[in-house]
């Protein structure tokens, strides 16, 4: 059966949940959060699937692209992940890289247009680049492709050191459209500005996760909401 791209409104062909995994910054743990969220979903029995829509590295340190780390954690071929055409050996983002390589970038339709899974997936997990605000395609930037494809559900991956509540924040004010989430990704129970901020966040009326099995829990509980069960 050919892979569906999202619907208007949220609404995906074949109850595929779409989660999109964005971040207040770059290194903020996206990658890793995303990996180990999918791990934990397979690991309840779903069907999980990831997609890297673009993405640019610096191929000197020797370390797994994004992609092969998604790809390690849902079982998919690497460039199933990633287009390879899409794929930046140039540590900028990704429509600088391209122009750096003289290679095209996609437009966010493009980009909107690969956001698709087979319909027997049951959570299609999409990571953007950087953070909210950052350029991810060559008219746009990863807001403008969650405003695309509709995401049922929106991560951000912040900080949960001093200032983390400010990031958080302002990368979740613009999503006010989205079911939406924070994960404080590194949180330690023992420092108290990681529980002030994490209070902080919840008293603002946000969910917030400090750990991947919180994490899965709110994606599993928002698949259960928006579909009736069965998650």
């Amino acid at each position: 059966m050919p892979d569906s791209p999202a619907a208007p409104g949220g609404r995906h062909p074949g109850g595929t949940r779409i989660v999109f995994v964005a971040g207040t910054g770059t290194e903020v743990g996206k990658t890793w959060a995303a990996a180990g969220l999918a791990r934990l979903l397979k690991g309840s029995g779903l069907a999980v699937a990831a997609n890297k829509p673009v993405q640019s590295y610096d191929p000197n340190t020797g370390d797994p692209t994004d992609a092969e780390v998604l790809a390690a954690a849902t079982g998919q071929d690497p460039d199933t992940v990633c287009p390879p055409d899409y794929s930046y050996p140039v540590p900028l983002a990704p429509p600088m890289a391209a122009g750096k390589l003289q290679r095209a970038c996609p437009t966010l339709d493009e980009m909107a247009s690969n956001c698709r899974f087979a319909a027997t997936v049951d959570v299609g997990l999409v990571e953007g680049v950087g953070g909210l605000y950052s350029p991810i395609a060559s008219d746009g930037h990863n807001l403008d492709l969650v405003e695309r494809i509709q995401p049922d559900l929106v991560i951000v991956v912040a900080s949960a050191e001093l200032g983390g509540i400010h990031d958080a924040m302002a990368c979740t004010l613009p999503l006010s459209a989205f079911d939406r989430a924070v994960f404080c990704n590194r949180f330690d129970s023992r420092t108290e500005v990681h529980g002030l901020n994490v209070r902080w966040l919840r008293d603002t009326g946000l969910e917030v996760a400090t750990s991947l099995a919180e994490l899965t829990e709110i994606v599993r509980t928002h698949s259960r909401s928006r579909f009736g069960g069965g998650a």
